[in-house]
């Protein structure tokens, strides 16, 4: 059983407090969701877009493309994902085999 912790998040300024049960993420996936986040903002960056003008190509509002440029979303999904990618003029596939981990292949006569 993954083990979990509850993210206390207050509500604008409201004052609400809202309790979210969320299962711990391992390192692996951390790394991956960094990967993701670092290359989606240096390819932006290299076209010289804002993160208004990708947001705006991509439909994806402007707070969500900062929460995973800024590594607070390590896991935006894949339709989100495909949406920001394709605006950048890229394919998720390359992408996600770029920042996957490769499997190792087995050695021949090893048990």
């Amino acid at each position: 059983m993954k083990s979990m912790y509850v993210l206390k998040y207050k509500y604008k300024d409201t004052g609400i407090i809202i309790h979210m049960a969320r299962s711990k993420v391992d390192q692996k996936f951390k790394d991956r969701g960094i990967s993701f986040a670092k290359r989606l903002k240096e390819e932006r960056q290299s076209l010289d877009m804002t993160q208004s003008e990708l947001s705006t190509l991509a439909n994806v509002p402007l707070d969500t493309l900062r929460s995973i440029e800024n590594e607070r979303v390590l896991s935006p999904g894949v339709f989100l994902a495909a949406d920001l990618v394709h605006a950048l003029g890229g394919k998720l596939d390359g992408w996600l085999s770029d920042i996957s981990e490769k499997p190792t292949k087995a050695k021949r006569g090893a048990k």
